[in-house]
């Protein structure tokens, strides 16, 4: 089923074959030229799989390709895109997770310096509550009398 020959090559030799230009073929599945250029060249415009489908099913419709020969790409089409989506997801949680560290490690030094700002000031109220024995007693011995 799959040849040498890619499907943006098969689209395109079938649309020249048939005089059509990419943007009589753009107008008629209403998308970009670029789109179908990109195609044309086998790389994935940057729209979702399931558009790309969409758009590659509508072309090779319009130029005549059957199903047969166009349906193996779009299943590679599905299993690349799962693979690549798997690795965005990782991607993506590692990247969330790694943005949320420096706001952890910020709440938590504020939290402390919180605490500490606190027990400091506790401690200084107390100290200023303690009497200072040594005012009261008197520096000068005490002399008895003795009767």
């Amino acid at each position: 089923m799959m040849d040498n020959i890619s499907l943006g090559g098969m689209l395109v030799d079938l649309r020249e074959q048939m005089g059509l230009t990419q943007d009589d073929i753009a107008n008629k599945i209403h998308v970009r030229k670029t789109v179908i250029s990109d195609i044309e060249n086998d790389q994935l415009p940057h729209v979702p799989l399931v558009f790309i489908k969409g758009y590659i099913r509508s072309y090779a419709e319009i130029v005549g390709l059957s199903v047969d020969h166009y349906q193996p790409y779009l299943n590679e089409l599905a299993k690349q895109s799962k693979s690549h989506q798997n690795i965005t997801q990782i991607q993506t949680f590692n990247t969330k997770r790694r943005r949320k560290t420096p706001f952890i490690l910020l709440g938590i030094f504020i939290i402390l310096c919180v605490i500490g700002i606190i027990l400091y000031y506790v401690n200084k109220e107390d100290k200023n509550n303690f009497i200072e024995v040594s005012h009261y007693i008197s520096p000068a011995p005490i002399t008895r009398v003795n009767s």
